[in-house]
Parts: structure tokens; sequence; C-alpha cells
């Protein structure tokens, strides 16, 4: 909004118009100037107008059926009534109808810029008032446009997340979390985390970081059975105002696959250390027996490999213990 008031003042006399027109300037508005309703109702339809001043006795169109006008197409402008002395029932009955405050003829000039004031004053704040709700609309816009994508985002991922708050609701979730718990029913959160968790491990690590008992930025690794499958659970807590605990979040993955691919690796190594450990150990005990004279006396060079060999076998040994 432009910080300076534009104010039009409506009046069929001269001196009256001359007169608000030189006091209203000296403190600082911006006047525009109208003889009759019909005036002013062109400049309102053409102009930025913040304050109107509109004399009620007027040829060509009266100032009763110009506030009529003015209520019904520009509400947002205060309307001062001018009146003489005779007319202040009207005007009392024209701030009914809804103008801001009236004003008698001849003027007192302070009673005159005070009310002036007022109306500029309440334009100001009226404008402060809105541009503040604008703000706050584009704010609550951008919100949900985040929490939007957000909410696309978690619901895309592969993985299983779910968000609690400090009551161990479920607040938030996507549906390869219910995949992974193997859960068939629609559940619209906040809902108790019990109703589809059973893995206690789990609940006692969540329930521990709404409680403060955990570093506000320790996540915690699991390993949870859900039926045939064993899924990874990393949890964190959530931090709200003041560092302090709002809820948690966790992201579950399966990795029934690895496990199983752990396990085959495992049983492939012990397969391949105990296919070799017996031929091994059967040269262990020949290379002794030779080092030993058991087969008779070994000369020096011929000890010496025997015994590299040994020093090899031993270390096959211990590789695949």
């Amino acid at each position: 909004m432009n910080d300076t008031i534009r104010v039009l003042v409506t009046d069929d006399e001269r001196p009256i118009r001359e007169g608000c027109h030189r006091v209203l300037t000296g403190k600082g508005y911006e006047v525009l100037l109208a003889e009759n309703g019909q005036a002013a109702l062109d400049i309102l339809a053409r102009e930025r107008v913040d304050i109107l001043l509109l004399d009620l006795k007027m040829p060509v169109l009266a100032g009763e059926d110009v506030l009529e006008i003015v209520r019904i197409r520009y509400p947002h402008i205060p309307v001062i009534i001018i009146t003489g002395h005779g007319t202040v029932d009207t005007a009392v009955e024209c701030m009914k109808k809804g103008a801001y405050d009236f004003i008698t003829k001849p003027f007192q000039l302070d009673p005159f810029l005070i009310v002036v004031q007022r109306a500029a004053e309440k334009k100001r704040l009226e404008e402060k008032a809105r541009l503040f709700e604008e703000e706050r609309g584009r704010n609550l816009y951008d919100l949900a446009i985040e929490k939007s994508r957000v909410t696309t985002i978690i619901h895309c991922m592969g993985s299983g997340v779910m968000v609690t708050n400090r009551n161990m609701e479920i607040v938030l979730h996507n549906p390869a979390l219910m995949r992974l718990l193997e859960i068939s029913r629609k559940m619209e959160p906040p809902f108790p985390a019990r109703e589809i968790l059973t893995q206690e491990p789990l609940l006692a690590t969540l329930q521990k970081m709404v409680s403060g008992e955990t570093s506000e930025k320790e996540a915690t690794v699991q390993e949870i059975g859900s039926g045939k499958k064993t899924l990874r659970a990393v949890s964190a807590p959530l931090m709200g105002p003041e560092a302090k605990v709002v809820g948690t979040v966790t992201v579950l993955e399966d990795i029934t696959d690895f496990k199983q691919l752990d396990q085959m690796k495992s049983d492939f190594v012990n397969m391949v250390a105990h296919e070799l450990r017996s031929p091994l150990v059967a040269m262990r005990q020949l290379n002794s027996v030779l080092l030993e004279g058991l087969a008779g006396p070994l000369e020096e060079k011929p000890r010496d490999f025997v015994s590299r060999g040994t020093k090899k076998i031993d270390a096959l040994l211990d590789l695949i213990k």
C-alpha cells in the first residue's frame, strides 16, 4: 500500500473543497476534489481513494445516494459525512448505514483533523490486516503444497515409513509399510502403533524415544521379524520447538533376501572350509612325520622345503577356521 493516504473531498461548495485541500495537503495527505456525487463516483472508478469526505446536500447526486453506492462498490473506503447543523440527524442515520463518522459545518480545525486521522489509521490497520491475511493465506497454501509433496514422496517410496506422535499413535504411514507388515485393512491415522506392530523390541525403542531416554540425534537400527520376513527398522526421534521430542519416524526395509543370501554365503564358506580342512590336516600330519624323522632322516634342504610347506598349511588352516 502507498504510505500517503489519498482523500477525496466531495462538496458542492468551492470554499469547503479548497479549505479541505489546503489543510489536508499541509498534513501530508494527497487530496482529490469532486464538486458533486456523480463526479465523486467517476473519480472512485478510476483512482485509488483511501478516505471519502462526502457532503450530504449536493446537486446531481445526493450524499445519501452516493453513500449507498460506495458501501456496495467500495466497502473498504471509510466515508466521513460532511453536514450542516440542521442535518445532524440525517448524518447519524448515514452512520447507521455504514458511514465511518461525520463532521459539521463550519469546521473546527482540530476536530476535523482528528476525525480524518482516525479514518486514516483505520485504513492503515485494515490494509495491514489484509496484507497479513494474504501472507497467511500464501503461507498456508505453501504449507499445503509442501505437505502434499512430502506425502506423495513418502507414498511412492518402496521402504515402509511410519511417523508417530508422543502418544505412540501413528499419524503418517505409506502403503509400503502396510505391505511389509502384511496388513490388508485400511487404517486411517491417527491410530495406536500397537494396532499394527507386534514387535515388542521396536515398540520399546519408540517408547524410549518419545520419553526422551535416547539421544536426540541418535538413530536406532534393529532387525525384527514379521511373519516369514526379516525387516530392518531404522528409528529416530522427531524434534519440535525448544528441542523437545514430538514423535518418532521409522523406516522399514525388507532384508529377507539379504539374510538368505548371507546364510547361503556362510553355508558355502563352511562347506568349502570343511572340504579343504581334511586334506590340509592330512598333509600337515605327513609333513610332521617327515620333519620328526619318522620316515627316515632328511637332509637340510628338503627339510627346509617341508618346513616352509608346513607353515603355509598352518596359515591355510587358520584362515578356514
